[in-house]
């Protein structure tokens, strides 16, 4: 399977997507300022003891938060880890307000939290990791599963590894030559240096060392031999591509390429409407079920069901049905870049062999993730509890925004809900005002549950409150909202009334509101119309001949052209 790295750099954003074959597998997007892999000289804001952290001012929109376990100098061992509070000394004796040093962004802003840091710099190269913490530590990434490959690699790290440092070789080290250790050693201490002397000079909160921009990030951690094409839209990162291969990787150079054509990158690629789908809470499987996605703040989980999918038999539908769902997550999560704790919902099963099955299909598929994930055994409901690292804000995080409309619960007042509200808020107003004049807005849907299917909710509320309400539709408002204006004066009642009976008037096709069992339901500068002779299937302007024009509806016969 071909896999290809496609950019499309503007003023506005950079967005790199990775394709195998035709499937969008990865999309990135840069937005202004990055943070994540920069280093700051700050300053110790306040030290909370009842979370055993501090806040530190970087200089970024909001303090970074440093944890008592990022905050002491040399990296915990994996028994402190487990025994996490007990492990470590209380945060008032590890830093103190005002103290100042450098710190590295390992979790950019999520949400209204800020960034997450640490006091132990690594600087990522091309094939290792430079530890500034740790001395003379070497490990290998266990992603390299050979064993005789990982003993060459660790013993080429231990030969290039600088004094008073730690490495950590890289996946894509695999294969790489002594050479290759050698010159990413090089750079990255001749860089450690420079951190320090601009630190010495710089005063707190600072930025020190700004880490690379996306489409050189995506060159250093992705491109590879393996990678088919880089193909990029824009001549200037183009060219600080090429420049950036010259050193680190000059026979890949001709696998990059500049896009010339007038056609939009992504739209050329069929990637817009994969990114579209990518933000889908739905997915469907290859033969017929389908899984459903959630994300919330703390949590995202993932629904899996057979939907139209019928096998041999149930278990067998189950079973393939949760296979399928298995290598879909891994592509979803991966795609949508969603992280923290995850629960996946699959469909019960009876068998042992069967749980273990889906367990081991699930972790294999993310094998190929680039993010570190931790997943648990299966329960007897189905039931998958997982987490996936998590750096920066998700695909869906980055592209949406809070709807204002539902505030982000995914969900609105139904019509009739808002239509009885709007009911109750009137009675409410003439009990307790002297106001009998009413010009009510809202949303055509709302309005029409608000008069009844023939006017006749509007006319009894009308009569019950001896009051007079003129209902008009307006689809710009929110539709959980509607507004109340009493009126004092008939007068007033001259911008809203301008229809009566005997006018002719003409219905847009997208002002038909809704087509009953016979005739039509549309709007007249806001006045619902009922018109029950007019056939339901014309796509062409209706016009129709007002007969009865009552203060929230009217009633209407067509006319000849």
């Amino acid at each position: 399977m071909s896999t290809n790295i496609v950019a499309n750099v503007t003023d506005r954003q950079t967005r790199i997507a990775i394709v195998e074959g035709d499937r969008l597998a990865e999309l990135m997007v840069e937005r202004g300022e990055r943070v994540v892999g920069n280093v700051y000289k700050c300053r110790v804001e306040n030290v909370v003891r009842g979370l055993d952290a501090a806040f530190v001012e970087c200089g970024l929109e909001k303090n970074v938060f440093l944890h008592v376990s990022d905050a002491v100098p040399e990296e915990p061992s994996r028994s402190k880890m487990r025994r996490k509070m007990s492990a470590f000394p209380p945060i008032g004796k590890v830093v103190r307000e005002g103290e100042e040093f450098l710190v590295q962004i390992v979790k950019g802003p999520l949400a209204d939290k800020g960034a997450r840091g640490t006091r132990r710099i690594s600087l990522p190269g091309r094939y290792l990791v430079l530890m500034t913490d740790t001395s003379e530590k070497v490990g290998v990434s266990k992603k390299i599963e050979d064993d005789e490959e990982r003993r060459r690699l660790r013993n080429i790290g231990r030969e290039v590894c600088p004094e008073d440092f730690g490495i950590i070789v890289r996946t894509r080290a695999q294969g790489a030559t002594r050479e290759d250790l050698e010159d990413d050693v090089r750079f990255l201490t001749r860089l450690w240096q420079t951190i320090q002397g601009r630190a010495q000079q710089a005063k707190a909160p600072a930025l020190i060392h700004e880490d690379l921009s996306l489409a050189l990030e995506v060159l250093r951690d992705v491109f590879s031999a393996e990678v088919d094409e880089f193909i990029i839209d824009d001549k200037i990162t183009y060219d600080k591509v090429l420049n950036l291969l010259h050193n680190i990787a000059p026979n890949l150079r001709d696998r990059v390429h500049l896009y010339r054509e007038d056609e939009p990158i992504f739209t050329h690629y069929n990637i817009e409407p994969q990114i579209e789908r990518a933000l889908q809470p739905k997915v469907w499987l290859p033969h017929g079920g389908w899984i459903n996605i959630e994300q919330t703040e703390a949590l995202t989980t993932i629904d899996v069901n057979t939907g139209k999918f019928t096998g041999k038999s149930l278990e067998d539908t189950v079973l393939h049905t949760n296979l399928e769902a298995a290598d879909e997550v891994a592509n979803q999560l991966k795609l949508r870049d969603i992280g923290g704790i995850i629960v996946i919902d699959f469909i019960d099963m009876d068998k042992p062999q069967h749980r273990k099955r889906v367990t081991a299909a699930l972790r294999q598929a993310f094998a190929r993730d680039r993010m570190k994930t931790r997943i648990m055994h299966i329960t007897r409901l189905g039931l998958v509890e997982m987490t996936r690292k998590r750096t920066s804000e998700s695909l869906a995080e980055t592209l949406q925004t809070t709807c204002p409309c539902c505030g982000g619960k995914g969900l609105i007042l139904s019509a009739e809900t808002v239509a009885a509200s709007l009911d109750r808020e009137i009675r409410r107003q003439v009990r307790e005002t002297d106001a009998r004049l009413f010009h009510v807005q809202a949303v055509p849907q709302v309005v029409m549950e608000f008069i009844g299917p023939f006017g006749e909710y509007v006319d009894n509320l009308e009569e019950d409150m001896t009051c007079e309400v003129y209902a008009r539709a307006d689809r710009s408002m929110n539709p959980e909202q509607f507004e109340i204006t009493p009126l004092e004066t008939r007068r007033q009642l001259g911008r809203i009334c301008r229809q009566r009976a005997g006018h002719k008037v003409e219905i847009q096709p997208e002002d038909v509101l809704r087509v009953p069992e016979m005739g039509l339901v549309g709007c007249v500068d806001g006045l619902v119309v009922y018109a029950p002779e007019v056939s339901p299937d014309t796509e062409e302007p209706i016009k129709l001949r007002l007969t009865k024009v009552a203060n929230s509806y009217a009633r209407a016969t067509p006319v000849g052209n």
